[in-house]
This record gives structure tokens, sequence and C-alpha cells, in this order.
């Protein structure tokens, strides 16, 4: 049976730096002082525009000094969409699914780095429009030492063609896929303003919706005293089956003040499932009925071994991607269960599961992109440490997985 997996949201390219210590002189200097004055802040992404007049200089010189004059130490492909997307189509290689991305890049040098990494994937981009503007970019900050250690990021985001992309740019062979994923919306702002008109589309169509948020900075300087909007209205909910986000991201979609309450809230307002991810704490997750089967709200561990191996400097990448390549671990585990014949009881602690090792394989290399050097590559080094996951949680799948036993 042949599974389609379409995508749209969030692609652009990423210029890292590796060791940028959040303590340095430059850091503090453009550390933001009030919530949403456009200032850096650790584990928030801020808009080129916003931190050009906060600093009241161009980014290239703020770039420069933040890094100290050297240039970044890689640049890779990422974005909260089509980072899952590849993820999850090296997972399924070799299967008889196909993994489709949607999205806006300019006519420019960025956007022919951007297909020159896509065709070293399984990512099929027939989809991916050129509009006016420039290419997204994003320069990201990573600081390994900080939170003791566990490492954290900023982002500085370039919006650029991503800003001229709505519902109405999306391909009509979107909708064709069986999961609909729309990942890192807040990054596309007109899109992610009408959010509810796809995924009602998607659902007259009968799809499985997946929706993964991102910061939301926009309307967090716009309005910070409410919660986020997530498409014309709260309405908008009842139309996806699967709200995947991190814990800053739940609490302010929802308007909640905890995650307890965010599940309640995303379960009143007709999501049928929920994972919400807490860094290197516990990922918790909840279904509440078909597709899925129920469970109450529930939470699993990270990995210990890539913990064990980030605190050794065995895992010598960074954090970069690490929600995006989970999300990815999480669509892939959705497939596996929909060719499994689960259409009507998927196992949202399952595909958890491989989202939590999927996440944590990302510490292993810069960047969100894994490109492999041959096909099946990054599933075999997934299936070792997967394994290891199901004995420290001792979780035992009756059906197994579907992508890796």
């Amino acid at each position: 049976m042949k599974i389609r997996v379409t995508g749209v949201g969030c692609s652009l390219i990423d210029y890292l730096y590796t060791n940028v210590s959040f303590e340095s002189e430059s850091f503090r200097r453009y550390r933001s002082r009030t919530e949403g004055d456009g200032g850096l802040s650790p584990g928030k992404l801020v808009f080129a525009q916003e931190l050009e007049a906060f600093a009241g200089k161009e980014l290239d010189d703020v770039q420069e000094e933040l890094a100290d004059g050297r240039d970044p130490d890689t640049s890779n492909l990422g974005g909260p969409s089509v980072v899952a997307l590849i993820h999850a189509a090296q997972l399924l290689s070799g299967s008889d699914t196909s993994v489709s991305f949607f999205g806006a890049r300019g006519a420019d040098a960025t956007a022919v780095k951007m297909i020159e990494i896509l065709r070293r994937t399984p990512v099929d981009t027939k989809g991916y429009r050129v509009v006016p503007g420039q290419s997204p970019f994003t320069i990201v900050l990573s600081d390994p030492g900080y939170d003791g250690g566990h490492g954290e990021r900023t982002f500085i985001n370039n919006i650029g063609a991503a800003g001229n992309f709505g519902p109405e740019d999306i391909d009509a062979g979107f909708f064709q896929g069986d999961i609909l994923a729309f990942g890192g919306t807040g990054l596309v702002p007109k899109l992610h303003a009408r959010l509810d008109e796809p995924l009602r589309r998607a659902k007259e169509y009968e799809r499985l919706t997946v929706v993964n948020t991102v910061y939301d900075f926009l309307n967090e300087k716009a309005h910070p005293e409410l919660k986020w909007p997530l498409g014309a209205n709260d309405d908008t909910f009842r139309h996806i089956d699967l709200f995947i986000a991190d814990r800053e991201e739940a609490l302010r979609t929802t308007g909640t003040a905890s995650v307890d309450d965010a599940i309640y809230f995303l379960k009143d307002h007709g999501v049928k499932a929920t994972i919400i991810t807490q860094g290197p704490a516990p990922v918790y997750f909840a279904a509440n009925g078909k597709p899925f089967q129920k469970s109450a709200p529930d939470m699993i561990p990270v990995c210990d071994q890539v913990a064990g191996d980030r605190t050794s400097g065995v895992a010598r990448g960074d954090t970069t991607g690490c929600g995006d390549n989970f999300v990815g671990g999480v669509l892939a585990s959705l497939v596996g269960q929909l060719r499994g014949g689960m259409s009507d009881r998927l196992d949202i602690r399952l595909a958890s599961s491989l989202g939590v090792v999927s996440g944590g394989y990302a510490c292993y290399y810069v960047g969100g992109t894994f490109i492999e050097s041959r096909t099946g590559e990054k599933r075999e080094n997934l299936t070792r440490m997967y394994r290891r996951y199901l004995d420290q949680t001792g979780f035992r799948p009756h059906n197994g997985d579907g992508v890796i036993e």
C-alpha cells in the first residue's frame, strides 16, 4: 500500500555558529531587556528586521560582532517543515512511501543551495514554489554549555519570500497526501493567519492532519498579553488530528499555564492527539479517540544514551533541529502504523518513542539536516539507539513500530 506524506511550511538555510557563549559581552549587548523588544533570547527566535531596530545596526554588523568576525561553522537546510519531512523520508526509504514538500523560496543563490541539498534527500520538491522575495534564512547561534551543558540555541530569522506565501499558493497536489503535515507556519505568516482554510480542506478530503508549531515571535511581539492565534479562530483546532509543540509554544498557543491545562484545552477544542516536548525533560502525550487509540495524559523520558553521550563528548553535534527531527520520527511512525493496518487506532506513545530517538540523534551532527552517504544509513543508526531506548523505558509495542523493529 503506497502512503503519501505531504508537508507545507517553513524551509530555509541555517547559517550555524556552534560555539557562541550567551554570557559573552557581545551577546549580552544584544540580549533582550523586555519580552518582544527585538533583542536576542536563548531558545527563541527574533526576526532580522526587529533585531536591526533593537541594535540600531545592520544585521551584517551585528552578526560579525556576535561571531567575533568568523564565518559560519557550517550551513545547512533548516526549517520545521522540511527538516521533519527529510528525516521521515530517510527513515522510510525502501518502503512504498512518497514524501513531498510544498513551500516558498526566492530566485537567488540561497534557493539554489536549498535545492542542491534537497536533491541529496528522498524528498520530492515539485510543489516548492518560487515567489517574489529573498529566500528565507536563519542565523543559528549555539551555546553547547548553556543550561548546565544541555545546550541551547538562539535564532535570527529573515522571512523573505515566505512572507508572500498563503493558502492560495499551495499546489493542489498537497491535498493528495494521506498524511498532511503543517510545520512551523508561524514563519510563513500569511499561511499561518489563515491556517484554518487548508486544514478544513484537508478534513474534507478525510486526510490525517499534523500540526507542529514554532515560536510565534510576530504575534508575541504584537500582543504579548494574548495567546497566539492559530488560523482565524479557535475553531481551527478541531481540524487537527495531531498537535505537536514544545512546552512554551503549547502554553502560548492555548493561553494556559501548565502542560496539563494545555492538553485539556486541545482536547476540549477537538484535537485528537497531543505531544508536548520539553527539551531534556520528559515528553507529554495524550490521545482522545480515532484515529488514535485513547490514551490518558502520560509522559516518557528522553533518551539516556543521548544525554550520556552529550556529557562525555561522544555526541559532538548541536541541538539544532532536535524538535524538527522529533516530528519527522513521529511522522515516520504514523506511516508505519498505517501500513500495519492501524488507521483507526494509532498509538501515540509508539509515535512519541520514535520521535524521542529521532530528536536525540540530531545531537550527533551539526544542523538539522543529516545527509546520508548511502540510502538507509540513518535508519540503521537509529535502530540501535531505538532498541536501547525501548530497553530503557521497558515499552514493548505489540505490533512493532512498522518502521524500526
